[in-house]
């Protein structure tokens, strides 16, 4: 049956509450980047508001590294808790900084994104503390799928506070629910003792390990998805974006949805050879959306390669979570995580200038040449070696 698995796994102790607190605490990566540009567009315009929220994620992609590497040597709570906290306060405050401050809120984004608490890494690498492989991977499959509802419920939730009441009170909003989210999830049992690493296993993290070549694999997926983002809303509304790109890309999502949830519930291993198989899959998918008439054709292509999008990740956390010891699983997922983040802001810029330069439907072509990169990375040995 195919709720057999979920079910076992889930019925493991503490497995449900995690999984569900730590979607909680990382609502906010759904949220802030909104409500900082409801908050700032007003005064600033698009430009200034979209500069501030880059700063922020380009700052948070540095403090993973650094906040997983902390977890991974003083502990969960002593980390969470702290920049939880930190990421709350920060909100309040460029919630509080009005009129024309515009360098005084670039700093304040900075901050918001030093100390954005590392929730992802951790819950990634978490799993495999009580949980065996399979069953980590099926939580994997999981997590992957859930994962999209963070960015359904996020923006849902900051259109509705700022709709009721506005941006400020939906950027508040965001640092108390990361707060009250963060709080929930590493007050769990599993974290009262978790592994550590000593001082002298600081940089065994990434040599001699596929550390870095799952984070590379990581950033040509995630800058394929971002091509394709861009393509879709140029494709569906031509030179001006309609909101019927966004249900296009939503059925993606749909789709990435049931693919997550049927992997999880199959048996198969986890191997570097599916894990490749699957990228091409998803590059299969998109180069064929070059070749889409229309919108409710391309919608079908995309809903239809998007079953493979949540699987593929899902085996990409699995084989990221084999690469790394125990006591180093966190900072190994926290390069995962900055992969992600090279490959979101690479592929939008990509995109754009595919865009202009080629046009939608072979921009297409372009994220899946993207996606496709990724295998030829699989293929590496370990950092500095090839197969």
């Amino acid at each position: 049956m195919v709720l057999t698995r979920y079910q076992t796994v889930l019925r493991q102790p503490h497995v449900a509450r995690l999984l569900i607190t730590a979607i909680l605490a990382r609502l906010p990566q759904g949220m802030s980047g909104l409500a900082v540009i409801l908050f700032l567009t007003p005064r600033l315009g698009y430009g200034r508001a979209g500069v501030a929220t880059g700063v922020s994620v380009a700052t948070a992609g540095i403090a993973n590294i650094v906040l997983a590497r902390a977890v991974d040597r003083i502990g969960v709570r002593r980390v969470i808790g702290p920049a939880a906290l930190l990421y709350a306060l920060v909100a309040i405050a460029l919630a509080g900084s009005g009129g024309d401050r515009y360098g005084v809120q670039l700093v304040i984004c900075a901050l918001l994104g030093l100390v954005t608490p590392p929730i992802t890494s951790v819950s990634r690498a978490m799993w495999t503390w009580f949980l065996d492989a399979e069953q980590a991977t099926v939580i994997y499959g999981l997590e992957a799928t859930a994962q999209e509802l963070i960015f359904i419920a996020g923006p849902a939730t900051v259109a509705l506070v700022a709709g009721l009441s506005s941006a400020k009170a939906a950027l508040v909003i965001s640092g108390a629910v990361g707060l009250l989210g963060a709080v929930a999830y590493i007050s769990a049992p599993p974290f009262a003792d978790p592994p550590r690493r000593g001082a002298g296993e600081r940089h065994h993290v990434l040599r001699g390990t596929r550390v870095l070549v799952y984070a590379g694999v990581g950033t040509c997926l995630i800058g394929g998805f971002g091509i394709t983002e861009i393509s879709t809303v140029a494709f569906v509304g031509g030179q001006n974006a309609s909101a019927r790109a966004g249900v296009v890309l939503a059925l993606w999502s749909a789709g990435s949805l049931v693919g997550g949830i049927l992997f999880g519930a199959s048996s198969s291993a986890v191997t570097d050879a599916r894990l490749a198989r699957a990228i091409v899959v998803i590059a299969g998918g998109l180069a064929l959306a070059a070749v889409a008439p229309g919108a409710i054709v391309l919608a079908v292509i995309l809903c239809g390669s998007g079953m493979a999008v949540a699987p593929t990740l899902a085996r990409l956390y699995s084989r990221m979570g084999s690469a790394a010891g125990d006591a180093s699983k966190t900072e190994a997922f926290g390069w995962l995580a900055v992969g992600f983040l090279a490959g979101a802001s690479g592929g939008s810029a990509l995109g754009g200038a595919s865009v202009d330069a080629i046009g939608a439907r072979w921009t297409f072509v372009v994220a899946s040449g993207v996606a496709l990169c990724a295998v030829p990375i699989i293929t590496l040995r370990r950092t500095g070696s090839v197969a």
